[in-house]
């Protein structure tokens, strides 16, 4: 935990380094010191067909971390400020930059992992 997701809109590919920014939400999310760097599991997903406001240059990215649900909120606040803090130096070409924190139902969430 926790799982992130990274969407962000096709034309940023052009203009930032997406490996940088998965590795740079990736260090903020340990910098936050609520998770183990081999327990939090980010991936990036490109949207090719979005609409957003009225101009053709707008662009986005909105990270999405699905957590277990025993954090606090000052907790909470800390990821987003150490998530934040590690990628605003690369979203300066970035019209909209979110971050949401959701908690997860653990009765309805599995996990299995490979026997060792």
């Amino acid at each position: 935990m926790p799982h992130c997701v990274i969407e962000y809109s096709a034309p940023l590919a052009e203009l930032i380094d997406i490996p940088k920014l998965v590795k740079e939400t990736h260090q903020g999310a340990i910098d936050s010191g609520l998770f183990e760097s081999k327990a939090i599991k980010i991936r990036a997903h490109r949207c090719d067909d979005f609409l957003m406001g009225t101009e053709p240059d707008d662009n986005f990215i909105h990270i999405r971390l699905s957590i277990m649900p025993d954090r606090s909120n000052e907790q909470k606040t800390v990821l987003l400020e150490r998530i934040y803090a590690n990628i605003v130096a690369l979203t300066s070409d970035v019209n909209s930059v979110t971050i949401e924190i959701l908690d997860i139902d653990s009765q309805h969430y599995f996990k299995a992992l490979a026997p060792s």
